[in-house]
C-alpha cells in the first residue's frame, strides 16, 4: 500500500478513528493487525504476482520477525561470551542477511559467478526463481540486526512478548522505507499509554502536507523528465544532461525526505515520535555534513554498528580512512544489487576521506551561520561543490550499468545546448525554489518545520493554505512508487 494512494488515505482514516476509540491493549493490537494488512496489501496488489508469491512478503517478515525474538530472547540469559550464546547470536545475524542476500542479491552474485567461470573456460548457466524483491527487506533487516546487537552486547533487554516486538518490527509508518528505528526509540513508546495532543495532532498534520508537497508535487512531477534524460540520453546536449542529474536530486530527496515526513507525520497523529531522518541536506557545506543531515537513520546506522567495530579492530589514524571506505561501501551495497551501486558507496567514501584529509580535527566540526558578507561567500561556495559532487555520483544511482553510467557522464561535459533544454531549466528552477522555499527556513532557524508553531495563526494558516493549492494543482495521486522502495 502506497502512502500517495486513495487506498492508504482511506486505510488511514478508519485505522485512526478506530485506534483512539479503543483502550490501550486494544490499540495495540489494532496497530499490529493494521501494520500486517498495510504490508500484505504490497503483494495481494502488485500486478504479475500469483499464488505463493503475493504472501512470500508478508511470510518473510513474520520469519524474520520470530527468529529476532527468539534467538535475543534465547541469549539473552546465558553467560556473556559462552559459545551458546555466541551460537544464538550468529544464528539470527545469519538467517536474517540470509533472507535479505537471497532475495536482493541473489541474481548480482549468480551473474558475476558465471561471468568469472566463463572466463576461465566454464560455461555453466543457473535457473533462478524469479521473486520479486519484497518491499522494505533491507529497512526492517537492519532493524533486526541492530536489535540483536543490541542485545547480545547488553544494552537493549529483549522484549517479553512476541507481539511486542512485532509491533516495533511492523510498525507500518516506517516500515517500508524507514527511518530505521532503534529498539530504544520506539519499542517503549509501544508499550505505554499514547495521547493526541492538539500540538502533536496540528505538527502531524502539517509533516504531512509538506510530505505530499514533495513527493506528489515535486518528486512525481519531476520524474518523467528525469526518466527521458537518462533513458535517451544519447539525445540530449551536454547541458539536458546536467539539467536531467539536476532534476533527479530533487526527485530522489523529494521522494524519500516525503516519504519519511509522511511516515514521521501519520506516526505522529498515533501518538508516536520517530527519529528525524532529513535536516535540509542540499544545504550542506562539506561532504560529511552532508551525511549528517541525509538518511540520518542509516548514516548513524552504520556508524554505530559498522564504522565503530571497525575502528575498535583497526586502530590507527590511517585505519580510519580505510574504515570509512569499508563502511561507505556497505552502504552501497545495501542501496542496490549492483557495481554500480558498489561504486557509488567507494566514491562517497573517498569524499568523506578526502574531506577528513583536508580539514583534520575540524572535519567534524560546522560553522555557524553566515554573519558577514565573506563567510556567505565562504558557506556558499561550499554548498554548491557538495551539492554537485552529490549529484554528480547519483549518475551511478539512476543508470543501469557502468557503461550507461559513463557514458552519461562523459556526455555532460561534451556542450552545447537544445531549445528543449529551456523547459528543463524551468523546472529546476521551479522545483529548485520550492525545495528551497521549505528548507531554508528549517537550516537557518535549525526547526523541523518551515514555519514556527509560535507564528501568528494567519501566517500559519496562509503557508498550509498555499501548500495546499500548491498540491491540487501540481500533484496527481497516481500511487507512484518511491524511489527507495526500490533499495
Amino acid at each position: 500500500m502506497l502512502f500517495n494512494s486513495t487506498a492508504f488515505i482511506a486505510f488511514f482514516l478508519l485505522v485512526f478513528a478506530a485506534y483512539w476509540s479503543l483502550p490501550f491493549r486494544g490499540q495495540n493490537w489494532l496497530l499490529l493487525g493494521a501494520s500486517y494488512l498495510f504490508y500484505g496489501w504490497w503483494g495481494f496488489t502488485m500486478p504479475g504476482l500469483q499464488g505463493f508469491d503475493r504472501v512470500l512478503p508478508l511470510v518473510l517478515l513474520l520469519l524474520s520477525t520470530g527468529v529476532t525474538y527468539y534467538c535475543a530472547r534465547w541469549l539473552w540469559p546465558l553467560p556473556e561470551g559462552s559459545r551458546k550464546r555466541n551460537v544464538i547470536f550468529w544464528l539470527g545475524i545469519a538467517i536474517n542477511l540470509g533472507l535479505l542476500g537471497y532475495f536482493k542479491y541473489r541474481v548480482f552474485v549468480v551473474d558475476n559467478l558465471a561471468a568469472v567461470l566463463s572466463q576461465a573456460g566454464w560455461n555453466v548457466s543457473w535457473t533462478i526463481a524469479g521473486f520479486l524483491l519484497p518491499a522494505g527487506i533491507s529497512f526492517y533487516t537492519f532493524q533486526s540486526l541492530s536489535y540483536l546487537i543490541d542485545v547480545q552486547g547488553g544494552s537493549q533487554k529483549p522484549a517479553e512478548k512476541l507481539q511486542d516486538f512485532a509491533r516495533f518490527h511492523a510498525f507500518f509508518p516506517q516500515l517500508v522505507a524507514g527511518p530505521i528505528e532503534r529498539t530504544r526509540n520506539l519499542l517503549p513508546q509501544l508499550m505505554e499509554p499514547r495521547t493526541l495532543t492538539p500540538e502533536r495532532l496540528w505538527t502531524g498534520l502539517q509533516l504531512i502536507i509538506i510530505g505530499y508537497v514533495k513527493k506528489v508535487a515535486i518528486a512525481d512531477a519531476i520524474a518523467p523528465l528525469t526518466a527521458q534524460a537518462f533513458s535517451t540520453h544519447g539525445h540530449h546536449s551536454g547541458l539536458g544532461l546536467l539539467l536531467g542529474v539536476y532534476l533527479f536530486a530533487l526527485q530522489i530527496y523529494g521522494d524519500f525526505s516525503g516519504y519519511t515526513d509522511i511516515a514521521r507525520g501519520v506516526a505522529r497523529l498515533l501518538g508516536f515520535e520517530l527519529m528525524l531522518n532529513f535536516r535540509q541536506p542540499y544545504f550542506s557545506r562539506n561532504i560529511t555534513e552532508f551525511w549528517e543531515r541525509w538518511h540520518i537513520s542509516l548514516s548513524t546506522w552504520l556508524r554505530d554498528y559498522i564504522f565503530v567495530p571497525l575502528c575498535r579492530q583497526f586502530r590507527g589514524r590511517n585505519w580510519v580512512y580505510f574504515n570509512l571506505l569499508l563502511t561507505m561501501l556497505v552502504s552501497g551495497i545495501w542501496h542496490g544489487a549492483s557495481w554500480n551501486f558498489a561504486l557509488w558507496g567507494l566514491l562517497l567514501g573517498a569524499m568523506l576521506v578526502i574531506h577528513k584529509l583536508w580539514s583534520g580535527p575540524k572535519a567534524g566540526k560546522h560553522p555557524p551561520r553566515p554573519r558577514n558578507a565573506r563567510e556567505w561567500v565562504a558557506q556558499l561556495t561550499g554548498m554548491f561543490l557538495t551539492f554537485h559532487g552529490v549529484c554528480l555520483t547519483l549518475i551511478l544511482v539512476k543508470t543501469q550499468n557502468l557503461p550507461h553510467a559513463w557514458s552519461y557522464f562523459s556526455g555532460i561535459f561534451t556542450g552545447g545546448a537544445l531549445p528543449t533544454d529551456a523547459m528543463a531549466a524551468l523546472y529546476v528552477v521551479f522545483y529548485g525554489a520550492i525545495v528551497v522555499a521549505l528548507d531554508f527556513p528549517c537550516w537557518w532557524h535549525d526547526r523541523e518545520l518551515p514555519i514556527a508553531n509560535e507564528a501568528p495563526a494567519w501566517r500559519r494558516g496562509l503557508t498550509y493554505g498555499a501548500l495546499l493549492l500548491l498540491l491540487t494543482f501540481l500533484g496527481e495521486m497516481e500511487a507512484e512508487s518511491f524511489v527507495y522502495f526500490q533499495f
